[in-house]
């Protein structure tokens, strides 16, 4: 048996939910660094199947860490919203930020490493066992006792099955392809513009939305194209996700069979599920994300800056029950939203007449001229404010 190490927070996945927790925690006090360990079986950086979208939200939570977002981005100032003959458009500089996720998710670890956190990378978790005073996290490398694990291991969260959490599990699905594009001749690239298009909805029973997103993949100009079905009535049949996204293609000229197609499910937010058990806290798709838009990268982050909170207090008090955390997310504006948006998924998705469902986009279309987001100028994203000092590199 490998000798036994003893540490007061191990965050299991180093996505943006597991980065933002450590960053979070060093950002409150320097000395953090050297009490967290952060595992995972991926080593960056690689390949994260996801839209890649981050909204002022997440941009936000960035700045507020006092850091520039540094990975390749390409800004979008118009998020066009279609429906048959009818759309409008979100504006702003920008609307939102599209990322790879690969060099996003590579640049959040290199950062916490930079500040001190030990990040132990193409390390696989395989039990963890639950004691009174502590948890057992028994990797393919080492054993950990850790008075805290932060679970930001995905939808399909290792951690929530290991200790048989409880709770009904609510599943979207994504399918996405990348198509090569020439972004001289491309609208989306020279306007900066990405479609959100729910024709889906009444024609094939999809419970989201097609989109187009432009980005660039090694520098080189794609077309980001794919479906969320977010799945808030399940009771409702199925969309045929391959035959929506060939229809989809279709017309624009793009036949599926010429590109990879990849999928991956989506957890969603349920302000009543357990986010937490004594010694462990869930974060990121782990606890849940949105169902209305599937937007994940943006709560990611502010997960971790609410999980970071709960621990100092915590360790603060000497109380590791954590069970004052889903009351921490209630009252966080940013999930005050996240639940704003699971009503809204829930009421949306519905089984709508065509008809309705074109009064509703109207309604939504007169309400949305008349924010700050019908302003093309608006710039909703903040500058950051340095607030680091320089901590020594560990592992990575």
């Amino acid at each position: 048996m490998s000798d036994i190490q003893h540490v007061d927070v191990l965050i299991v996945g180093s996505g943006p939910a597991g980065a933002s927790t450590a960053l979070h925690l060093v950002k409150s006090d320097p000395a953090w660094a050297k009490r967290i360990v952060m595992v995972d079986k991926a080593v960056h950086p690689r390949e994260k199947l996801c839209g890649g979208g981050i909204t002022h939200m997440g941009r936000n939570i960035i700045s507020q860490l006092g850091l520039e977002l540094e990975p390749n981005h390409f800004d979008i100032h118009e998020a066009r919203l279609t429906y048959r003959n009818k759309q409008y458009s979100f504006f702003g500089k920008p609307v939102f930020t599209i990322v790879r996720r690969d060099e996003f998710d590579h640049w959040l670890v290199k950062t916490a490493v930079r500040h001190g956190v030990t990040v132990r990378q193409g390390e696989g978790v395989e039990n963890i066992i639950a004691h009174e005073d502590y948890i057992e996290v028994i990797t393919d490398q080492a054993t950990f006792h850790a008075k805290t694990v932060v679970a930001a291991d995905g939808s399909k969260s290792f951690v929530r099955r290991a200790l048989k959490w409880e709770g009904e599990s609510h599943v979207a699905r994504l399918v996405e392809v990348l198509t090569p594009e020439n972004a001289t001749n491309t609208p989306e690239f020279q306007e900066r513009v990405a479609v959100f298009e729910f024709d889906q909805v009444t024609t094939y029973g999809l419970q989201g939305y097609y989109w187009d997103f432009p980005s660039y993949v090694q520098k080189k100009p794609f077309m980001n194209r794919g479906l969320f079905d977010s799945r808030a009535q399940p009771q409702r049949p199925k969309a045929d996700l391959k035959a929506t996204l060939t229809s989809a293609l279709a017309d624009r000229e793009r036949d599926l069979d010429d590109y990879k197609l990849k999928g991956h499910p989506i957890r969603w937010w349920d302000k009543n599920a357990q986010f937490a058990k004594p010694h462990v806290l869930l974060v990121g798709d782990a606890a849940g994300a949105d169902p209305l838009m599937g937007e994940g990268i943006s709560f990611a982050l502010g997960y971790g800056k609410v999980a970071a909170d709960a621990i100092n207090h915590a360790f603060a008090q000497e109380d590791f029950s954590y069970a004052t955390y889903r009351d921490l997310l209630l009252e966080d504006s940013l999930f005050k939203q996240l639940d704003i948006r699971t009503w809204a998924a829930k009421l949306a998705y519905k089984s709508w007449p065509s008809w309705m469902v074109s009064l509703l986009w109207s309604v939504v279309g007169w309400v949305i001229k008349r924010t700050q987001w019908g302003n093309p100028d608006f710039v909703p994203v903040k500058p950051p404010q340095s607030i680091w000092t320089d901590s020594p590199q560990t592992s990575s």
